[in-house]
């Protein structure tokens, strides 16, 4: 009796073996089974109703490898099939389809056709990486994508912040994933307000910081923007509006939080 619960134990134990061995395939083949594009052979992508997340229960991907620094712009439209503001998530990663570089769920909704906010994302990336977008969708949708090339001539840190001249429109670049600011020099040659004028293209929050030589002024999350948008700086002496000091003031624009990227321009007067 002994050796029979004991051979019954390993044959147990065998069959508790085989059954994790075939859980684990089923879950690498699901996987394995998911839909992926390539944006660099394919700048416009199909997705059918029954590749959908809500029909197959799969993500698909989209891939993207920039040959250049610069921005993807990913606009979601309505298929050829007879369907009105399609609906789903995106979220951007990295190589691996393992390190999150955006928010899990920016939402697309193509009902909302006259704001571009709902329906077009940009995503900053660097030369030479990879990125996968991750695409739950409720339905058939399309995919556009078009890349531009930007070159940031940003300074890497206070010392070394480019010198910024009036009216001087200048783009600088927030990859996702870096963690790295962008600084710039203003020079006043007189008393006056400072008028610095942004337009922000970003899937999530940027953050400008101003400083008067070493000493933090100001500070200011900026969203995605749909035009130029303006950050009026002056003293306050005796209750009453006064110009800034003749000058260096510097401006550091970095990431507000690890999950958004995109670019930015900007200018003073």
């Amino acid at each position: 009796m002994q050796k029979r619960y004991k051979i019954g134990i390993v044959l147990v134990v065998l069959c508790l073996l085989c059954l994790s061995s075939q859980k684990t395939f089923a879950s690498n083949k699901t996987k394995d089974e998911e839909k992926e594009y390539d944006f660099n052979e394919e700048t416009i992508v199909s997705i059918s109703k029954k590749e959908s997340y809500t029909e197959s229960g799969k993500y698909t991907w989209l891939k993207y490898k920039p040959n250049a620094d610069g921005y993807l712009t990913v606009e979601a439209s309505d298929p050829t099939e007879p369907f009105t503001g399609t609906k789903g998530y995106l979220a951007l990663y990295n190589s691996a389809k393992t390190k999150l570089l955006s928010s899990s769920t920016i939402f697309y909704n193509t009902a909302h056709s006259d704001n571009s906010y709902w329906y077009k994302f940009i995503f900053g990336m660097q030369k030479g990486s990879t990125y996968y977008i991750r695409v739950k969708s409720e339905s058939a949708v399309k995919f556009t994508c078009q890349y531009k090339k930007v070159k940031d001539v940003s300074g890497i840190s206070r010392i070394k912040a480019k010198n910024l001249k009036k009216n001087k429109v200048l783009t600088g670049l927030v990859p996702a994933g870096i963690s790295n600011a962008d600084w710039y020099q203003i020079r006043l040659t007189k008393k006056q307000k400072l008028r610095l004028y942004y337009n922000a293209k970003t899937n999530g929050c940027f953050k400008i910081s101003i400083y008067m030589g070493t000493k933090l002024i100001g500070t200011r999350n900026i969203y995605y923007t749909s035009g130029l948008r303006k950050i009026t700086l002056s003293l306050k002496i005796n209750g009453k509006k006064s110009g800034m000091s003749a000058g260096k003031y510097y401006v550091k624009i970095e990431r507000a939080n690890t999950m958004s990227s995109g670019y930015y321009k900007i200018k003073w007067n």
